[in-house]
């Protein structure tokens, strides 16, 4: 990656033509910019980050071209500054009179404000006052290096992606509903687990003619993929799809359980993340070797008393599951074998 990273910096060209295969056909980065719809595509890799230094309010912003639409995915060390840029650049152009400005901004604005969780929102009364870029943090105003690290992400992602929308579609009346295509290498990085089950409705709702092509270890991003944000309705065109690297060859195989009805234990144990159980490996060995002790007729009084310690665990940790329903199977089952283990 480091040599690739200086070879971009010396030639962005190399970039340009860097590509990958799908289905044995050589696929490159000016390929997916010609191909996508009004030619508008951008990529993101997962080192994306806004940098904690505060930045001036700048009045003129110079506009990148477009291979830097995708150079994150291979210099780590770039940070995502178009967010506070855009922001104040459109602001002084709004405040000197330029409508379209003002309805960039406020189009970009309402695309941040559907990307953050409750209890966050941007300030607008800090921009209208000093030009300031801040928010509102649990009923306190804070700039944005202050937020955590999970915010500072989605914002330096979603951030960049409006302003190359908007320089994409410089006449559109709203360049958050153009469409285009934009990969983003794990998504759920930084994220708390509430907001991975989110980001990818609020991706929708923030740019709803967006394709997005997603990488990801997280089942939580994965189940909440599939259903639309706004209706609470389940989406029919979500694609999951596993790609395996072995011996040196990759593999890519097409998911179809219906990943958006399961639990995140039945996620992780299907075929997407191949898990054999969701426990720590320490707990699965417990188990084993409870159920092996079990099988023994004859037990030394060493295993007696292993036994004896793994029936505790078993008890007071509930490996295997959460307290079952008054009445249910579940609660006839532990009954039975609590009377049996004692």
């Amino acid at each position: 990656m480091s040599q690739l990273s200086a070879s971009i910096k010396e030639n962005d060209d190399n970039l340009w033509e860097y590509g990958f295969f799908i289905r044995n056909q050589s696929i490159t980065f000016a390929d997916i910019y010609n191909k996508t719809p009004k030619g508008f595509s951008a990529a993101y890799g997962a080192f994306r980050r806004l940098s904690r230094k505060e930045f001036s309010p700048l009045i003129e912003f110079q506009e990148q071209g477009i291979r830097a639409n995708f150079i994150t995915l291979f210099d780590e060390d770039t940070p995502l500054t178009t967010f506070n840029q855009w922001i104040s650049s459109l602001d002084y152009r709004s405040v000197k009179g330029d409508m379209a400005a003002r309805r960039k901004l406020e189009s970009g604005l309402s695309a941040l404000s559907l990307l953050l969780p409750g209890g966050v929102e941007f300030d607008r009364s800090a921009l209208d006052n000093d030009g300031q870029i801040r928010f509102i943090a649990q009923g306190t105003s804070v700039p944005t290096y202050a937020l955590s690290d999970g915010y500072r992400s989605v914002l330096a992602l979603g951030g960049d992606l409006i302003w190359r929308l908007i320089n994409a579609f410089p006449d559109s009346e709203d360049p958050m509903k153009e469409e285009g295509v934009v990969l983003i290498d794990e998504l759920d990085i930084h994220l708390h687990p509430r907001w991975q089950a989110w980001i990818a409705q609020k991706l929708r709702s923030a740019f709803p003619n967006i394709q997005f092509i997603v990488a990801t270890h997280s089942p939580l991003v994965a189940m909440g993929a599939y259903w639309n944000g706004e209706t609470g309705e389940l989406r029919d065109d979500v694609l999951t799809l596993k790609l395996e690297i072995n011996d040196g060859k990759a593999s890519v195989q097409r998911i179809d359980d219906d990943l958006a009805a399961m639990d995140i234990n039945r996620a992780l144990e299907s075929p997407a993340f191949g898990m054999v159980a969701p426990r720590p490996p320490e707990v699965e060995k417990k188990i084993d070797r409870y159920d092996e002790l079990l099988e023994v007729e004859q037990r030394t009084a060493a295993e007696e008393t292993e036994l004896q310690k793994l029936q505790r665990f078993m008890a007071e940790v509930r490996p295997i599951g959460g307290k079952p329903a008054p009445g249910s199977f579940e609660a006839k089952l532990e009954d039975y074998l609590r009377e049996k283990l004692g």
